[in-house]
Order: C-alpha cells, then structure tokens, then sequence
C-alpha cells in the first residue's frame, strides 16, 4: 500500500502503516455543520484556525505589544508561549486521542503521533534512521518536518526569520512522545526553512541530555554545523516546575489567610498570632533565598580552589620524593602539604554547605553510627554534661538506614554534639533520639518544606541558653558563630545544612532564649541493608609498570599528576580533554590498562569518554576524579572496575587507588 503521511526508515513501514489506518479511520469520522458554528471528529467538537495567526503574524502583535527596541524580548516571550501551549496540546490530544481508539502499546501510541500530525495539517514528518525511541533517558529523534505550517507561514509572508521559527511543531510533536512513552521530552529545531535553510530539521530528547544529542549531531555533520545556530532549547519544565511551586505557595497563602480570618473573628488574639506565623513564614523564605546564594558562591569558590590544592599537593609530593633522605628541607615541604590538607579539608566544608559536596554514599545505620559515636564524644562533652542517646534496637533497627558517606554522618553528629555543649557554658543534659517516621502531608519546617516520605528522624536537643530569632535566622549562615574569638569557625552547623539537604532531607528547630533549642533532622529512609564488608590485608605495593590515559581539562593539575605517576614507574598517556584523549588512545595502539579522567570536561563528560574507552579497551579499568559533582557518584555504583577518587587528593592516595583497581 506504501505510506502516505510519514516516511521512516526501511523496517518500519508496517508500524506505520497500521497507524496510517487508526488514525485515517479517526478522521473519517467527521461531521461539519455550519448552522451551528460546529466540526466535529470522532465525537471530539474541533476548531479550525489560520496557520499565520499562531506563527508570524503571533510574533508581530507581540512586537507591536513590547514596542521598539525589545524585539528580542518580545521574540522570547512569544517563543515560550507557543511552546508551552503546543507541548500541552500534544499531550492533551495524545491522551485522547489513545483513549478514543483504545492504544495501549507505547510504540503503537508513538508511531499514531506523526500521522495524526499530518492529518491535523501541522506538518509532514520525516523520521531518521539513527532514531533511537526508547523508554529511558537514551531517547532519540532525529526528523524534517518539510512542510511546516509555521516555516510556510513566514515564506508566505515574504519574511525571513533570524532564528528557527517551528515552536509549535517541536512542542506539539514533544508533547504527544511524551505522552505515548512516559519520559520527559522536549523538542530543538535546528535547522528552519523560514531561516533560509533547505529543511525544517528536530531533535527531541530528554531535557537534561538533548544539548549533548545536538552536539553530537552537529559534530557528525561538519557540511552543516555552520548553520545549527541560534536554536534554543525550551525551558518549559523549569517553568513549569516554578509556576507549580508558585501556586503552591499561593494556595498555602490563601488558606492560611482563610483560616486566620475566621480567628479573627472569633477572637483578636488570634490576630496577633496569625502575624507572627506569617512573619515567620517570611523569615524563613528570606533565609532559604540566602542560603541558596551563600551556598552557590560557596560552591562556586571551592569548585576553582580544589584544582589549586590538587596542584599544590601533588607538586609537593613530587619535591619531597626529589628531595634526598635527611634534607632539611623534606620537614618544609610537609608543613606545606599539611596546609594544603588544611585547605582541602575546609574546600570540603564548603562544598558541603553549598550541596556541591562529592559524596560516596553507602546504607548507614544511624541507630548504631549514634551508640558508637556517643561513647567517645563523653570525654569530649565533659564531666559537667550528661548524655542521653535513645536509639531503635533489636528488630527495630531494621529500617533507621540512611544513604550517606559514615564519615559525614560522623562529622554531622560531632558537630550537633558540640553545638550543643557550647551553649551550655555551666553544664547540663544533651539528648539523641532516633526514630522513623512517614511523613504523610506536606509539612513546613525551619529549612523550608518536608515532603511527604519515610523518614529517619534525629533530634538533638539541649538545655543551654537557647536562641534569640536573629541568630535562629543566621544559624546556617557559613562562617557565622556566637563564640567567641578563636572558637570555631562558624562552619559547623552550615555543613549540617547542607549535608542534610543534600540528601534530599530538612531540619527543623525549636528554640527560646533560656529553654534551651532542640534540632530535629528528617533524613530520606533507606530500604537497603547495610553491606558485610570483608577484612581486607593492607596493600603494600603503590607503584607499577602499566599504561595510564590522564585526561585532565587544568593544565597544571594535568601536568602534576603526569608527574606523579611516572615518577611511580606508569607510561603515561596525557589529554586535555576527551576528544583529544580519544585520538592518543588511537595513536597509542596498544594496550590500556587503566583510564584516569575527570567528570566534567568540555564537548564530551567523562563518563562518555569512559563508555569510548571500553569499547575499544574492554579490559581497562576506569578511575574517574571530580571535587563537585553531588551526583559524580552514580558513574561508578556497582559498575566493575571502575571507581571514583574526590578532589583534591595526595599523591599517595592516587596511587594507592590505582594499584587497589589494577590489582582487583
């Protein structure tokens, strides 16, 4: 019979045929009646619409609106609004459009797509055979639309747009893929016919990786990579995800309004106790907004100073083992690398506060982490304060697991422990109490809202002098402290913050001047057990003969740990970035036994130049570096061979790892 209203790669013909005839049967439904204003398909009433009205001539009121010198502005506005409108309405008929002729199979919902978009008069659709429609986060599409409505409405006008102009035809066609397979998807035209380019050309992908599919594209095509310019990925799911928190946040107003209103009736009392909540809420939006921008500057500052500090402890590991045996100078280049620890170590705190922070999380049992650390913090505390831990035991400690690093948790108790002591000068009682708890509703607490979720739940409370509401407002701050000089640097409890906020949890105090204050933290509930870790022998042995791929974007960095390793006996192979690795790979030709790479490189991550390595390497073990990427951990999770080495690092540490991979 031979399709009509798509055309798809060989193989895929009969898919699409049997679409072409659910969808022609849908619209041969049709019934049009001009007496009474209706056209109706398949019992679903429809509209007719101008296809300028909603492309070029839409663009041109917005113009006229914003006036001149804001047609960029005006452009942007307008972009948005079609995309926006068409993804919904993609969506919308999608569901039912698969609910009127009873698709069930994903593929048989998606390929129903690009044939209802033909019948509909918005375009013909041309499918790629690289094309990958898969039910995951690999979601691929690469397709023309020759016969845009929207490119056809500028040509028709005479106009020539300075960006691709098909909005509503890659939110309509993301809208309805979407829709069919379940995963998010968002649409880019990169090409445009009313741009002067020969074809309307699309990539749809998952939002977070479609910028790297349009790169891949671009590279694969070097004829046309000079025109795949000025196209914009649609930020649709960001605004979205702000308008819905908006009118949440409007409709828990509203009802907070509603009910302090009907007290206020009742009793003026009550008035005064609806201001002072609502002040509250207030603070707390005030503060949330400026710990997120103290954290992104924190995080932004240790980003940069953990290369420095990679360089400096490697550069002084590579002196010291210059150095001969006796030289007075080895004890200077140790005070050096102990500084630079130093650094690290608050690099780290930093990172923490702002949730940028590299974890190797593992299942914690809190209940345990808490009974084994409050035997040691008592000399710590002192004889004058009296510790209390309360903790789930027996079958209840079955489910009190977090997913976290156990020296964070470590270092979180410690600092809450601390905090507490030092707010009770003459002594006093601190308590630790874990439980779990489901948290069923929405609820606000000090750091903003907890969700709904199971939860491990740790109060720490105190019976010191308690908070005033302008230091319960700074408690987070970093590098903010009420002791005196020279006792603590302000850091403890803003890595606290952030610590629990990374793994997706919230804090909530309660404090009063003279009644002391009491933390509760709500931690996300694991479901896995804690792993039985085998007694290992200590390994001995740090240096080697094999061949190391470094791949490092800081050339100084790059240059240090080239030096390291050689000096440790490897044949090292060197590169500043992914592609160029990939190209001395080549060359090399031999065997690679070990990848050294960072994480976050330009034109290719880390992780996809690990994927390009196996292939060609299967036996290659993959050791990957990164100082700030919270999510850095998923590369290596369960993954053979592979492992994961957080900025900044000595040189013995890096050797030691390599050898423990190598070795395995």
């Amino acid at each position: 019979m031979g399709l009509k209203t798509v055309r798809v790669p060989p193989g895929m013909e009969e898919l699409f045929e049997r679409a072409e005839e659910v969808v022609s049967r849908y619209f041969r439904d049709r019934v049009d009646d001009p007496s009474r204003g209706t056209i109706e398909v398949f019992g679903e009433r429809y509209v007719l619409v101008r296809a300028a009205s909603l492309s070029v001539e839409f663009f041109s009121l917005v113009q006229s609106l914003y006036g001149d010198g804001r047609q960029k502005d005006a452009d942007d506005f307008a972009r948005n609004i079609l995309f926006d409108l068409a993804h919904s309405i993609g969506a919308s008929d999608a569901r039912n459009f698969h609910s009127k002729m009873n698709l069930g199979d994903p593929i048989a919902k998606l390929s129903a797509g690009p044939v209802h978009f033909a019948h509909s008069g918005w375009a013909f659709v041309d499918i790629f055979a690289e094309s990958q429609a898969v039910a995951s986060r690999d979601y691929y599409l690469l397709y023309d639309h020759p016969y845009s409505f929207e490119s056809d409405a500028w040509q028709r006008a005479g106009r020539t747009a300075s960006f691709p102009v098909c909005i509503m035809n890659a939110g309509y066609s993301s809208g309805w893929c979407e829709e069919s397979f379940g995963v998010v998807l968002v649409a880019s035209e990169v090409l445009c016919r009313a741009r002067g380019d020969e074809v309307c050309r699309f990539v749809m992908a998952h939002p977070e990786r479609i910028e790297e599919f349009v790169a891949r594209y671009r590279d694969r095509s070097p004829d046309l990579a000079p025109r795949i310019t000025g196209y914009q990925i649609p930020d649709f799911f960001a605004r979205k995800r702000t308008e819905e928190e908006l009118r949440k946040s409007r409709d828990e107003l509203e009802m907070r309004v509603r009910e302090r209103t009907a007290q206020l009736e009742r009793s003026n009392n009550l008035l005064r106790e609806q201001m002072e909540q609502r002040e509250l809420a207030e603070r707390q939006l005030v503060q949330a907004q400026k710990l997120e921008a103290l954290g992104r500057l924190a995080g932004g500052i240790a980003h940069d100073f953990n290369n420095v500090v990679g360089i400096v402890l490697a550069r002084s590991a590579i002196v010291k083992r210059r150095l001969p045996a006796g030289d007075p100078l080895i004890n200077e280049v140790d005070r050096i690398r102990g500084a630079a620890e130093r650094a690290a170590k608050l690099t780290r705190q930093l990172l923490a506060f702002s949730r940028a922070q590299l974890l190797v999380p593992e299942v914690v049992d809190l209940g345990r982490a808490v009974s084994d650390l409050a035997r040691t913090m008592i000399p710590l505390l002192g004889e004058d304060i009296e510790l209390l831990v309360t903790v789930p035991d027996g079958a209840e400690t079955l489910g009190a697991y977090i997913e976290a690093e156990a020296s964070q948790v470590e270092q979180m108790l410690m600092n809450l422990a601390v905090n507490a002591r030092d707010a009770m000068p003459s002594g006093g009682r601190i308590e630790m109490v874990v439980r779990t708890e489901e948290v069923r509703a929405e609820r606000r607490v000090t750091t903003g809202l907890l969700q709904p979720g199971d939860y491990v739940v740790l109060t720490v409370s105190d019976t010191g002098s308690g908070m005033d509401p302008d230091t319960l407002a700074r408690v987070f701050d970093p590098f903010f402290t009420t002791k005196p000089d020279g006792r603590g640097t302000g850091l403890g409890m803003s890595i606290v913050y952030g610590l629990v906020r990374q793994s997706g949890g919230a804090i909530h105090i309660e404090t009063a001047i003279g009644r002391g204050s009491c933390f509760t933290l709500y931690l996300p509930r694991s479901r896995r057990e804690p792993p039985v870790r085998p007694v290992t022998a200590p390994h001995g042995r740090t240096s080697g003969s094999e061949t190391i791929l470094l791949v490092e974007d800081e050339d100084d960095l790059r240059e240090s740990l080239r030096e390291v390793l050689e000096e440790e006996g490897y044949r090292v192979l060197d590169a500043a970035d992914a592609i160029a690795a990939l190209e001395v790979l080549e060359k090399h030709g031999g065997p690679l036994h070990l990848l050294l790479t960072d994480v976050v490189m330009p034109r290719m991550s880390g992780r996809e130049l690990a994927l390009r390595v196996r292939e060609a390497q299967p036996e290659a073990r993959i050791l990957f570096m990164s100082g700030w990427d919270p999510h850095a951990s998923r590369l290596w999770r369960d993954e053979p061979g592979v492992a994961l080495l957080p900025k900044p690092f000595t040189g013995d540490e890096l050797t030691e790892k390599i050898r423990q991979l190598l070795e395995t």
